[in-house]
């Protein structure tokens, strides 16, 4: 190595240790986005609206018990009448629709569990729904983008904005939905027109969509720039749903129930362990609504004695990915922590 080339090494170090914690902390920080001010202790911090329901966990979730998370709440200037879907970028048909004429296009139904990134280990932060709109691939082709382009950027009425790879919107069940259980979107869930891309958190799911650019560069998403993950891909959950955590049953006999969740990749399997995890054994699955759709799981467990039980779930995709308890706090990419609980046997 020359002098010329040890000192051009040394001063580039010298410069990556100085300008990597600022890149650090701008990443940390947004300019020219509301809300206007954020602390470095607070911009991680995502808390979607979200309660366990007071029965039993039902195939579809109601419009009203669904998960919310967003940055301001719905924009209240909105209107349908005026609103406009515009496909703008590196196409060779922009197109701009109104909300009358997306509906009166084809329509694809498609069931499909979405979970927020925020979502803690067994939490209640994802739903199941039956969704109606169009396809994106379709409304893609017919725009037809420019062969190099890489990027589709979606940006809502409230500011939010985020991108997923072009390939992703190409998706066979990827759609903008403008329906949800067959009631017109509620304006809390993206009226009038809301992304849906099954295997990716609601992190990518922009609602109130009025833009779509198609772009051969990168894209950093709102949430990108407080660090949070690039790629949004939903990590492997399973949840118990009963016996509540520190409940009190009664009997000799109980069934175990949750579901498990891996986003487009589907469920394998469920494991559950009542011993304190030293062993697991094989649940039930009940067959899932769709392929994209979250799955329920049973497991009948003996109560041979009075007093605290131990239970531990987990669960595998249909590629043989397992779950883990490698973590547990959802920042940056979603949590992947093994869901347990306790629970007192009482006499029957």
């Amino acid at each position: 190595m020359t002098r010329y080339q040890f000192l051009r090494v040394l001063l580039l170090s010298v410069l990556s240790l100085v300008f990597y914690p600022l890149r650090a902390l701008a990443g940390r920080f947004s300019f020219g986005e509301s809300p206007e001010s954020y602390s470095l202790t607070s911009v991680s911090s995502m808390q979607p609206k979200a309660t366990a329901p007071t029965g039993a966990v039902t195939p579809i979730t109601s419009n009203s018990e669904f998960y919310v998370e967003d940055i301001h709440g719905p924009p209240k200037s909105l209107n349908a009448e005026t609103w406009r879907l515009k496909i703008t970028g590196k196409v060779d048909r922009p197109l701009t629709l109104s909300l009358d004429q997306l509906r009166k296009r084809p329509t694809v139904r498609r069931i499909i569990t979405l979970s927020c990134i925020g979502n803690p280990v067994g939490g209640h932060a994802l739903g199941n729904a039956e969704w109606e709109g169009i396809s994106l691939r379709d409304l893609l082709d017919e725009a037809d983008p420019d062969f190099f382009t890489k990027t589709l950027i979606f940006k809502g009425a409230d500011g939010y904005h985020d991108s997923i790879p072009l390939s992703r919107g190409r998706h066979p069940a990827a759609l903008l939905a403008h329906t949800m259980n067959g009631k017109p979107l509620p304006r809390a869930h993206g009226f009038p027109l809301r992304l849906l891309v099954p295997g990716l958190y609601g992190i990518k799911q922009i609602k109130w969509i009025n833009e779509i650019e198609v772009s051969n560069e990168t894209h950093v998403g709102y949430w990108e720039k407080r660090n949070w993950s690039r790629d949004g891909k939903v990590k492997i959950i399973s949840r118990i749903d009963f016996p509540k955590n520190d409940s009190r049953v009664r009997g000799s006999k109980i069934i175990l129930r949750g579901i498990a969740f891996a986003g487009d990749r589907g469920i394998q399997y469920v494991q559950v362990s009542t011993d304190g995890e030293r062993s697991w054994s094989l649940a039930q699955l009940e067959k899932p609504l769709s392929p994209y759709s979250w799955v329920f799981w049973s497991f009948p467990m003996e109560l041979p004695r009075q007093g605290r039980y131990s239970i531990a779930v987990r669960a595998a995709d249909q590629y043989s990915g397992i779950q883990r308890d490698g973590q547990r706090d959802p920042f940056p990419s979603g949590t992947s922590g093994i869901h347990r609980i306790q629970f007192n046997a009482l006499p029957g």
